[in-house]
């Protein structure tokens, strides 16, 4: 039964494999008939920029070094998100009146893309950096790389997502859970943390995947913003103005497989807290 489950197991992995396998085989069939590398580079070339990610590229640091950065960037724009949308989405959700006085708002800008507004971000915050919200001008750490305006983008690409999937949350909650926890004794806040937070969690996290996704996405956008020097989207943007491929398919490649991580990461988080939604169904 073991070695069944092992094959069963190893024939899932094979065919996982199949599709990656037969696009490799075309693009190094495609790169060797084209014979071109500044157009299209080779696997191989690719493939020795990821098996050295401490080596310096093009004046901009290794690509861990860009990596770091980028994700540092979209982490603190993601948090800054969740720290609003979250409670926001949850007051929208259980209180009417809060719903019908942002609903509004909220409709109004949400259609808005984020990388509408890199012109205001670069018109309001400049080049300013996280450190110099503190009077500091220059620190010497990895925040001195953290512009303003780029976590405004990120913000604002993160915000949306979690907000909608919070309030769905909320107003999915069935009825019928909220009137058996009252019969019950339960007050107000014990409603709210014992019944309608806990059934309304599936609908964040997946929220939450969401907007990260979404924020990992614009990074190569905001990165775009004058004053950066450093970060996977804009190591794309100067290895495409020198023509340099294998760089700039490298971090189309890493920014897939860093984007993946971030999603299984929040997963992961999520499993213990939404795993009894698998056992009601």
């Amino acid at each position: 039964m073991a070695r069944r489950s092992d094959l069963r197991r190893l024939g899932r992995v094979a065919l996982g494999l199949v599709l990656p396998l037969a696009f490799l085989a075309a693009w190094h069939s495609a790169a060797a008939r084209l014979n071109n590398p500044w157009l299209l580079p080779r696997p191989l070339a690719v493939a020795d920029r990821l098996l050295h990610p401490f080596a310096r590229l093009l004046d901009t640091g290794s690509l861990l070094y860009n990596v770091a950065v980028s994700g540092l960037r979209v982490i603190m724009g993601f948090a800054m998100a969740v720290l609003v949308a979250v409670p926001l989405g949850l007051a929208m959700g259980r209180v009417g009146f809060v719903r019908r006085l942002v609903g509004p708002f909220v409709e109004m800008f949400r259609p808005l893309c984020p990388i509408a507004w890199i012109p205001f971000a670069m018109a309001v915050f400049k080049t300013h950096s996280v450190v110099n919200l503190f009077g500091v001008r220059y620190s010497n750490t990895i925040f001195d790389v953290v512009q303003v305006g780029m976590l405004f983008i990120l913000f604002y690409g993160a915000f949306f997502p979690i907000l909608l999937n919070t309030i769905d949350g909320v107003l999915g909650v069935p009825e019928a859970y909220v009137e058996s926890a009252q019969v019950l004794g339960a007050s107000r806040a014990q409603v709210f943390l014992k019944v309608v937070l806990p059934a309304a969690l599936p609908a964040v996290f997946t929220g939450l995947r969401v907007g990260l996704g979404t924020a990992w996405m614009v990074i190569v956008a905001a990165e775009m913003l004058p004053g950066s020097s450093a970060g996977i989207g804009y190591l794309m943007i100067y290895a495409y103005q020198l023509a340099e491929m294998d760089v700039l398919v490298t971090g189309m490649i890493l920014i897939g497989l860093v984007g993946a991580l971030l999603s299984w990461g929040i997963a992961a988080l999520g499993r213990p807290f939404v795993g009894w939604q698998a056992k009601v169904r």
